[in-house]
């Protein structure tokens, strides 16, 4: 009898666990789709995608095996393949590390904008970030020859995301055998480096309105568990990287991405903590978990619904098609790459070398505060451009504008052509 109720109660210890998976699963796959279930078209999100949808098969260009892959599966397919390999891969990691947070923490990052952007907009990033998961699952299943492959996968989608992963890699070879002051060593190295080199990016909370961020009730949630925690050895050492992962993000943009992964992983093992610990009364610490929880859906949903309503619009694109093919355009940054992909040239757009666009930044902002009809036409003509694109937002963003200015009351060499609900189309005769 006592036999019979063991056994049944493990089988019931399957069966939850087994839901709980596929909870995970159906979480993965609402985070995956939503976005594109919200958005009004089937265009793909943001400007960057289009860098890599105009180069399809290139192999000498940014995001090289991105670029490849395009090529031959469609854009919508491969983000929610690769975002729930993700997920896999996410949770085989933490088995590995033996975390019995690992679904909990896997859930977190699912609900985390981090997730959102990796995995909706179609940047060379998600896939490099799938095989810097398979890189460390079978380096830590002790198949090295395995991870190294992965790593070297790495560099062709991101050159920077493959040095990281390199780094990572030499970091966990040394403090697995033992070279302790080799480790600490570096690890002083890299911590200055990151303080030394590159400006700090202050925009990193998606709930105040970052482009790639972390919720701020995931990082308030931490910081008020470190009250609680900072003396033990496990969550301090979790706590020092964390730390690390958080300067590098404020460093380098695919940064966000690691650390909120990392954040997620932590806010699992605080919240198992926080329900383990004895409470007064067991009401408070419900309501307090059920905030936090109901604060990260909330940055999760509300971040999905914003890139949902991001730009580019069927608007755009239907008015660049009435325009010659290799005509040059000129708009802001961000519309380079959806100029580029309609058959026009660009002036610039946001994958360029930085200091191109530095260059070119200061020549627009000649355009932008000079009224003098001589020095915008020299600009104009230095780079060649044949029409200027105007969309509501570019009109809000330059209304005062030396360039909006001539276009209105300078006819000699402005033409207005046409309009298409809002979005306005000029004419430069060189």
């Amino acid at each position: 009898m006592k036999a019979a109720s063991e056994e049944s109660f493990l089988e019931h210890q399957r069966y939850i666990k087994l839901f709980a998976k596929l909870s995970i699963l159906i979480l993965a796959l609402a985070f995956l789709l939503l976005p594109g279930i919200l958005r009004e078209s089937e265009l793909a999100i943001g400007d960057r995608p289009y860098y890599h949808l105009t180069r399809e098969g290139d192999t000498d260009r940014i995001g090289i095996g991105w670029n490849f892959l395009l090529r031959y599966f469609p854009m919508n397919i491969l983000l929610p393949a690769i975002g729930l390999l993700s997920v896999f891969f996410i949770f085989f990691n933490l088995k590995m590390l033996k975390l019995e947070e690992r679904l909990l923490a896997t859930g977190f990052f699912i609900i985390s904008p981090a997730f959102v952007y990796l995995f909706n907009v179609g940047e060379r990033f998600g896939m490099a970030f799938l095989f810097t998961l398979i890189a460390s699952y079978f380096l830590l299943d002790k198949k090295h020859l395995i991870a190294g492959i992965c790593v070297v996968l790495v560099f062709l989608f991101d050159i920077w995301i493959g040095v990281f992963a390199i780094a990572i890699l030499l970091l966990y070879l040394l403090i697995r055998y033992n070279k302790k002051k080799i480790f600490y060593s570096l690890l002083g190295v890299i911590f200055l480096l990151l303080l030394v080199l590159g400006k700090f990016n202050a925009g990193i909370i998606s709930d105040m309105g970052a482009k790639i961020g972390s919720s701020v009730f995931a990082i308030l949630f931490v910081a008020f568990c470190f009250l609680f925690f900072w003396d033990r050895k496990r969550f301090f050492s979790f706590y020092a990287i964390a730390g690390l992962l958080f300067l590098f993000s404020l460093k380098v943009e695919f940064g966000i991405f690691y650390f909120g992964l990392f954040l997620s992983i932590l806010v699992g093992l605080c919240f198992f903590e926080l329900l383990r610990i004895r409470w007064e009364s067991k009401l408070v610490r419900d309501l307090i978990l059920l905030i936090f929880v109901c604060g990260l859906l909330f940055s999760g949903l509300s971040y999905a619904n914003r890139i949902s309503k991001e730009k580019p619009n069927e608007d755009i694109f239907n008015t660049l098609s009435r325009l010659p093919d290799g005509a040059v355009v000129f708009a802001d940054l961000e519309y380079g790459n959806w100029i580029d992909y309609n058959g026009k040239k660009s002036v610039w757009h946001s994958l360029m070398d930085r200091d191109k666009i530095e260059t070119i930044r200061k020549d627009v902002s000649i355009l932008l505060e000079s009224k003098d009809y001589t020095k915008t036409t020299e600009v104009l003509e230095r780079y060649q451009i044949d029409y200027l694109l105007l969309d509501p937002e570019l009109k809000q963003r330059w209304h005062e504008s030396g360039l909006i200015y001539l276009l209105k009351y300078n006819s000699e060499g402005f033409r207005f052509l046409f309009e298409e609900n809002g979005v306005e189309v000029w004419r430069f005769f060189r």
